[in-house]
């Protein structure tokens, strides 16, 4: 399964662009937005930046996934504890 993120545009070159999510720095292309900025806020899936967004948006996104990781480890801690 592929999660998309938010991240921040940190640097473009010909081979695509730097991108800065949770404190990584990750390599994406930039086929589909080839015309990307450093500062700008995307959306990162499969290695490819899928969508640009606000800051507004991205900070949304990031509390939804982190929200949903908080809740799957708490899923796996009651699961460990489970008798079998």
């Amino acid at each position: 399964m592929c999660v998309s993120f938010p991240a921040q545009v940190v640097a473009v070159d010909a081979g695509g662009a730097a991108v800065l999510s949770e404190g990584r720095t990750r390599r994406a292309s930039t086929l589909l937005y080839p015309g990307i900025a450093p500062g700008e806020w995307v959306m990162v899936a499969a290695g490819t930046i899928v969508q640009r967004l606000s800051a507004e948006e991205a900070g949304e996104i990031r509390s939804a996934l982190l929200e949903a990781l908080r809740l799957v480890e708490r899923e796996k801690g009651v699961d460990d504890a489970a008798p079998s």
